[in-house]
């Protein structure tokens, strides 16, 4: 599979068709991919007041959706979209409330590739805010035959 000028091997356009037709979780949620690289993803959540808690902080399922999608995005950088790369575990640190009613964003990096197993990190902020976290996860994927 030939690489994109970005060193991926998918684009963000075909990664965002995949999960139009095939994530409808993603498309509920908001969530989609911003860009790829080699073995990163950037993933975006945009904001919406339907998923606010009573706080008016975003709820921790929907940035746990976020890293999670963000991490499957970035396992289809190299061998492209596999559908049935699947979520071994994640955890999850939330570092502060998500508040700004902007977008989130997320960039998920792979760690470590091996056969059968992708392990990665993902950092979660507000828009305009990159350098103050809110969320940050590690997590793995299973890679079937």
């Amino acid at each position: 599979m030939a690489k994109t000028p970005n060193g991926s091997e998918v684009s963000a356009e075909e990664v965002n068709a995949f999960a139009a037709s095939q994530l409808p979780f993603a498309v509920e949620l908001g969530i989609s991919c911003d860009s790829l690289g080699e073995d990163e993803a950037v993933g975006r959540w945009r904001f919406s007041t339907r998923w606010l808690r009573p706080v008016d902080f975003v709820c921790g399922p929907v940035m746990m959706a976020l890293a999670d999608a963000t991490l499957y995005f970035a396992v289809f950088t190299r061998g492209g979209i596999r559908p049935l790369a699947l979520t071994n575990e994640l955890k999850m640190n939330f570092l502060r409330p998500a508040v700004a009613r902007r977008d989130l964003l997320a960039r998920a990096r792979i760690v470590k590739r091996g056969r059968r197993v992708v392990y990665g990190t993902v950092d979660l902020w507000e828009e305009g805010a990159p350098g103050r976290l809110v969320a940050h996860a590690t997590s793995s994927y299973v890679l079937p035959d």
